[in-house]
Parts: C-alpha cells; sequence; structure tokens
C-alpha cells in the first residue's frame, strides 16, 4: 500500500466507516475533499487509537474507581475525561491468554493460547496484522507474552506490529545488560536499586513509554494504532527507589475479604489458603509497599503518553486502558492469580476517552475484553476479519445510557503448559450479568455469588433454592456461549452438575454437528 498522509486518509475516507455517523456526532474530523489518486484503506473514518494496558492492577488500584490513596492522578483524570466502566472482566484472570482474548477479539480457549506459555494459532490474525492490512501504522512496545515461550519473550516482535517500536523483557534485557537485569529481577530494597543504578532512565516501563512518545512525535499525519504495554506493577514491582521509600504501608486498605474463610467454597480454594498460611496484616500491607509504589509509578508513566498524545494527537486520537487482569490482594487467603472467578483478579479498570464524546460517565453494565478489539475496529472503521466474541462499545462515546452486553464470560484451563508450580489442569468457565455470577469448576465445587448484596463473594449460593431460577438461566447462557464459540473444553460435564441434570450421555448424535 503507497504511503499516505493522515489528511489525505480523513479526507478520502470519513464518514464511509461503521461509525460514521457516531463519530461526527462526537467531533470527528470534517470531510474535506479527497485525492483520489490516493491509495486509501477502504471504510475508514481516520481515528487513531493508543491502547494502554498494565499487568496485575485490579480495579481497586486506581483512584477513580474509589481508593484514592493508591495516587494514579493520570488515570483518574483519563476516567474524568472519558467514560470509567465499572463492571469490566478479563477474559482470563491470567496473562497469556487475557492478552490473546485483547489482541484477537475472541476468547483465548479458541486462540489456542489458552494457558501461559501457549501462543495463538497461526490462522487467528492479530491486532497489528489487521490494521496494518487495512493500511494504518500498528506500533507496540513492551510486554508481550503471548509468543508461547518465557516471560519475557524472544526479542522477535509479534502480533503483525511494526519491527521498530518492539520493546519487550528480552530486548529490555538486552538493552541493560546482563547482570543488571538479573538485579532487577531479583532486587527487594530500594537500597539495591540504588546500588545497580537504577534510576528512571532504567526502568523498562520508563523506557517503553519513550518509545511510545517517540512513536507518537514521529507518526505524523498517517493513521496510526499504537498499543503500549506495560509490565509494571507486576512483580518484580521495579521503579525508581523514591516509589519504593515514599509510599507508606497505612495507605494500602485492607478488603474486607481478607483471609475471609474458604468454607463452602471449591477444594482447590481451601488448598491453596491452607499453603499460603494465616499472615497478619501488618506483615501483608508492609510486603506490598513495592507493589503500591510501582503502581504509583507507572500511573506517571502513562500520563508522559497521555500528554503527548494531546499535544499532537487529541483531536483525532482514542485512549483505551485496562490492565490484563488483577489480583487477590489475599481474598480468601489466595495470592496473586490463577483459578478463581473472585472479583480481585478478574474484575479489571477499564477506561475509554473519545474525542468529544462522554465525558465523566461511570458506565455500570458489564462489559470485557474481547470488546476491545471490536471497539477499535469501529472507531477506525476498520473491518473486522470474521466473526469476533465481543461487542463494539464506541455507540458509548455518542449515548453512553445504552445496554451493550447482557453478561459476559471468564474461563480459566491451566496456569503453565510447561510446569505444575502453579497447579495443574483446572477449567472453569464463569459468567456474570454484573448482578450474579456463577462459576462452573469442572472438576470442583461451583460457586454463584450476589454481587450485588455480597460484594466480596462471601457467601457461595450455588445450591441455594432462592436462586435455583437465576442460576439455571445463568447456567444456560455459558453454555449457549460456550457452544456458539465451539470452546474446545465443551461436554456433558460443564452441563450436569451435582445442582442441575440437562442430558444424558451419547457418542454420536449426528444432529449435534450444527
Amino acid at each position: 500500500m503507497n504511503k499516505i498522509s493522515r489528511r489525505k486518509f480523513i479526507a478520502a475516507s470519513l464518514g464511509t466507516g461503521a461509525m460514521g455517523g457516531a463519530l461526527a456526532a462526537v467531533g470527528a474530523p470534517e470531510k474535506k475533499g479527497a485525492d483520489e489518486s490516493s491509495q486509501v484503506a477502504p471504510n475508514t473514518t481516520g481515528m487513531n487509537v493508543v491502547f494502554i494496558m498494565t499487568d496485575l492492577q485490579p480495579y481497586f488500584m486506581v483512584g477513580a474507581y474509589g481508593n484514592k490513596a493508591v495516587d494514579t492522578p493520570n488515570l483518574d483524570k483519563l476516567a474524568d475525561d472519558g467514560i470509567l466502566f465499572k463492571r469490566a472482566y478479563t477474559s482470563s484472570p491470567l496473562c497469556t491468554p487475557a492478552r490473546a482474548g485483547i489482541f484477537s477479539g475472541l476468547h483465548p480457549q479458541v486462540t489456542g493460547a489458552w494457558c501461559n506459555n501457549t501462543a495463538t494459532s497461526k490462522n487467528i490474525p492479530l491486532m497489528g496484522t489487521i490494521f496494518r492490512d487495512a493500511g494504518y501504522r500498528a506500533a507496540y512496545t513492551g510486554k508481550w507474552h503471548l509468543e508461547g515461550g518465557n516471560y519475557f519473550g524472544d526479542g522477535e516482535p509479534d502480533g503483525g506490529f511494526e519491527p521498530d517500536w518492539w520493546y519487550d523483557g528480552r530486548r529490555y534485557a538486552e538493552d541493560i545488560g546482563k547482570e543488571m537485569f538479573a538485579a532487577y529481577r531479583k532486587a527487594k530494597t530500594s537500597d539495591t536499586l540504588r546500588k545497580w543504578g537504577f534510576t528512571i532512565d532504567k526502568i523498562w516501563g520508563h523506557r517503553v513509554s519513550n518509545r511510545a512518545i517517540d512513536f507518537l512525535e514521529k507518526v505524523g499525519d498517517d493513521p496510526f494504532v499504537l498499543a503500549v504495554s506495560y509490565d509494571e506493577p507486576h512483580s518484580p514491582y521495579v521503579a525508581p527507589p523514591e516509589y519504593w521509600d515514599d509510599f507508606k504501608p497505612d495507605s494500602i486498605q485492607k478488603r474486607p475479604n481478607y483471609n475471609a474463610s474458604t468454607e463452602n467454597k471449591p477444594e482447590l480454594q481451601q488448598v491453596q489458603q491452607k499453603e499460603n498460611g494465616d499472615q497478619n496484616w501488618k506483615s501483608f500491607k508492609k510486603e506490598k509497599v513495592r507493589y503500591s509504589g510501582c503502581n504509583r509509578f507507572i500511573d506517571r508513566e502513562i500520563g508522559r503518553v497521555i500528554d503527548t498524545v494531546d499535544r499532537l494527537h487529541k483531536d483525532d486520537t482514542v485512549i483505551i486502558y485496562t490492565s490484563d487482569h488483577g489480583t487477590h490482594f489475599r481474598a480468601h487467603g489466595l495470592l496473586s492469580k490463577g483459578p478463581t472467578m473472585f472479583e480481585e483478579t478478574a474484575r479489571i479498570p477499564f477506561i475509554m476517552r473519545t474525542p468529544g464524546g462522554s465525558k465523566g460517565v461511570v458506565y455500570d453494565h458489564v462489559v470485557s475484553h474481547v470488546d476491545i478489539l471490536p471497539t477499535m475496529l469501529e472507531v477506525t472503521g476498520v473491518e473486522a476479519p470474521g466473526r469476533l466474541a465481543g461487542k463494539s462499545l464506541a455507540p458509548l462515546a455518542k449515548d453512553p445510557n445504552q445496554k451493550i452486553n447482557d453478561d459476559v464470560l471468564i474461563s480459566f484451563n491451566r496456569f503453565s503448559k510447561n510446569h505444575e508450580a502453579y497447579g495443574e489442569l483446572y477449567p472453569i468457565r464463569a459468567i456474570t450479568d454484573g448482578r450474579y455470577k456463577l462459576a462452573i469448576n469442572l472438576f470442583d465445587t461451583d460457586e454463584l455469588y450476589d454481587l450485588q448484596k455480597d460484594p466480596y463473594e462471601m457467601a457461595n449460593l450455588i445450591e441455594s433454592s432462592e436462586v435455583a431460577e437465576i442460576r439455571n438461566d445463568l447456567h444456560d447462557r455459558l453454555l449457549r456461549q460456550m457452544h456458539d464459540m465451539r470452546d474446545p473444553f465443551r461436554g456433558i460435564l460443564w452441563e450436569n452438575r451435582k445442582w442441575r441434570h440437562i442430558r444424558n450421555p451419547f457418542y454420536y448424535n449426528e444432529n449435534r454437528k450444527k
């Protein structure tokens, strides 16, 4: 495709895309007279997208969700200027499958990347490929964790993104050197950071921001999609040492379900709680200072990228921010992420800012990571590569009162293909409509929570006759979604549970091919 200027691209294409009318209503640039000799992508609006993602950051670690002590002024300002999705959920509470859901627009179990150390199938087009095929520039900088290898990547550009901006963990390690990278992975004190010279210019997240800013300054008028993926605030929580020093343990809020009972919950949760021990709150919050300081630091880095967008591309660039998944924070005595569907790990922060669009909106209906790619496709007018799992949230820029999803699906299969350090095969499928959440733990006790009456998921209602009708309706919806997406793990065990029998087993049934 011939290189085209941003101005010509917008002039030639505005109004022909899927979102033509909606974008006009929220302040898209006016159509000015196309240069017919320019080769342009079909069905495009000329909008850009900057997609920003963190890692291991639950919704309650962003101040706009109510906990101002976490100190995230840049994300809070982004929420004030756009839409904050109050009930946003990851497609899977685990790094690789969550990222597969985001970058493919499909549920991870059908992409091939259904646990860590797996990659998406070659026939699944990802974000970079989709947008570059449509004539967009597509840059990616930061953590990838979707190539099927180790945590820090292999240094090779992936996902169809341009190679010049790629900066995964492998490239960061090569930049700072083997010894310094080893210190980066093991540092536990600010004195260690200072000893090894971890000033801000040596921090991975800062270097990721630098590349994002460089791209924004050089892209000019070309239409673009930029993905900025921070490893922070994931361990090793490295930030400039003053961020570890300055964050006070008393600023960390104790959640009501801290070390809460796992009675009447799945056996695996009880096992995990027992293994983790009953750590007291004072000890735990001291331990979380590094995490919380890193969380504060990465907000400043995100602010640098947003400031650059506002300086150079504010009137024609949508910003979408989220995290791949959360962390348990010792809810029910559990750590990190993994085989549960609790709000702490499955519910994530999600903010969207559209030029001229809705501002200061708190959207109460459920949304999902798989809605991100369809949204990006609609705001740019780029055609979707076949049927996607999610729905576009772009119409909310004009009318934030409409309901896009009735429910969203969340899945888990196993932590890693390569080891059993964090458990074995443990398939879960969950569905929530925002009020109730049903989790089918295929080999274990199932769960049902009333998130309105019980937001910290203390009481498992799975066998309660009072909500049996609601439970069964959610169960039917979940099974329908598994069938429609051709979930490779689908089968009778999801249907026949201790609390409900749907059908008898069979092997051959010609009608089941449909």
